[in-house]
């Protein structure tokens, strides 16, 4: 490259601004000449510019817990004979409190066999209850946001052809080899 030839490049979305002064050059511009626009060849695919940025992202976090299983468990205690007496009884209250006339004696006999048969196999004693009977293995997971370093495109590298020399500017989009790409061009006098 020529020491007396300068370049800046620039992106303004979809073109890019060349800033450059040529002393050696092929081209000849009239001497109050501003920015002009020019159509330049792209020399091939667009490279990307990977940067590390953070930023939330969903992380699933995942852990082993026991979970109890439960039963019915009997207490292995038979009723004792006061407990059946005392079903019967009650029973027995029940079925004459019901029964009136020819049927209260009725009542009052089914009354006391039907307490008597709930105390004898443990409704009223408590004898059977719901327990823990073992223990099963269980993945529960979460979501949580974390931060995190990601990587990201930020930009790509573009290579052009302009006045016999190749450029390497960055762009905000990709390119592909043979597209034209629309740029100003601001030629200024070397001092």
């Amino acid at each position: 490259m020529n020491k007396m030839t300068r370049l800046t490049l620039q992106k303004v979305t979809k073109q890019v601004t060349l800033n450059f002064a040529l002393a050696t050059a092929g081209l000849a511009l009239a001497s109050g000449a501003s920015a002009q626009t020019m159509l330049v060849k792209v020399l091939q695919k667009s490279d990307d510019i990977v940067s590390q940025v953070y930023q939330e992202v969903p992380v699933k976090s995942c852990r082993v817990e026991q979970i109890p299983i439960y039963g019915e468990q009997s207490g292995g205690k038979q009723p004792s004979t006061a407990d059946v007496v005392a079903g019967a009884i009650f029973g027995g209250l029940m079925g004459n409190a019901v029964g009136g006339g020819k049927g209260k004696d009725a009542a009052t006999l089914l009354g006391a066999i039907a307490g008597a048969d709930l105390a004898n196999k443990g409704s009223f004693s408590g004898n059977s209850k719901q327990v823990i009977t073992g223990q099963r293995q269980q993945e529960v997971c979460d979501v949580v946001m974390q931060q995190r370093s990601v990587n990201q495109v930020t930009g790509y590298k573009t290579y052009i052809e302009f006045g016999g020399n190749v450029w390497q500017m960055t762009t905000t989009i990709p390119y592909t080899k043979g597209e034209f790409l629309s740029v100003n061009v601001d030629i200024t006098p070397a001092e």
